[in-house]
């Protein structure tokens, strides 16, 4: 199954597990919940970059809205979304129109490594959670690039690899990584240092890098409960396979996790041509 199927099937399974934003959380505590968690990684994210009521920006890999509406309602931005997912872009569209955001608030369903929009069009390219699922990243920083005004800044947050994964750990790891393909997508998984120099060779500057691993841990202990706790609602929408293999994929990136070999960071660069 190719990404753009696996996620038109996960979408709305996961949202009872994961809520509104499909994405990792920042965590505080163990404590703090989970929607307020991934609020707080959009915040910290936000962050990374000037934005007000005049700021245009790209969502790449928008999933079902939550991020861009989000910042919608805390910036006043103008927000383009899209994913080759065409139910996560109906749900999103749907959102959008509810809370009367449409002008402001738009979702495509394109391909981020051909997205369609005029050189020199956003003020930020934000890229929140879906770089892991392009292989060629080398293409999706020249479309960001090609789409960013100049002084633009290219904001993104991912999962990534705390060290270089060799073949001995490929071949080590193989079952659990076919495993956590099989609920999360078909990835591949970078170190923070590979998108510092990869963006480097494309011209961006001021890059920015910051680790994040320890205060997104938690997220899968509370994505584990959820569909534990939401196990009739889940498989409305999975199989019995998809239900277990998900909390075995949980198990999995917990132990990556703890051992040092995956985790999670945020990167930023800024156009300057």
């Amino acid at each position: 199954m190719d990404n753009r199927s696996h996620y038109n099937h996960v979408t709305d399974a996961w949202m009872f597990i994961m809520g509104d934003n499909l994405h990792y959380g920042y965590f505080d505590n163990g404590d703090t919940d989970l929607q307020k968690a991934t609020d707080a990684l959009i915040d910290n994210f936000a962050s990374m970059a000037r934005i007000d009521e005049d700021t245009s920006v790209l969502d790449v890999g928008c999933g079902i809205g939550g991020p861009a509406l989000y910042l919608h309602e805390k910036f006043g931005c103008h927000i383009s979304g899209i994913s080759t997912s065409s139910r996560g872009i109906e749900i999103a569209k749907a959102k959008s129109k509810e809370k009367g955001y449409s002008e402001k608030v738009r979702f495509y369903t394109r391909d981020a490594l051909d997205n369609g929009f005029p050189e020199d069009t956003f003020d930020i390219v934000w890229v929140m959670e879906s770089s892991h699922l392009m292989r060629n990243k080398g293409r999706l920083f020249e479309e960001n690039y090609r789409v960013l005004r100049n002084g633009g800044r290219m904001l993104l947050c991912d999962q990534m690899l705390l060290k270089e994964f060799t073949a001995r750990d490929v071949l080590r790891y193989r079952k659990e990584l076919a495993a956590v393909e099989k609920s999360f997508g078909k990835a591949k998984v970078e170190t923070i240092g590979f998108y510092k120099a990869k963006m480097g060779e494309r011209g961006f500057t001021d890059i920015e890098t910051i680790d994040i691993s320890e205060q997104a841990f938690p997220t899968l202990i509370k994505w584990k409960e959820n569909i534990q706790h939401k196990k009739d609602s889940v498989l409305e929408h999975f199989s019995e396979d998809d239900f277990n293999n998900f909390i075995l994929s949980c198990d999995i990136l917990m132990d990556l996790f703890k051992n040092g070999i995956w985790g999670y960071g945020l990167v930023s660069g800024t156009k300057q041509s």
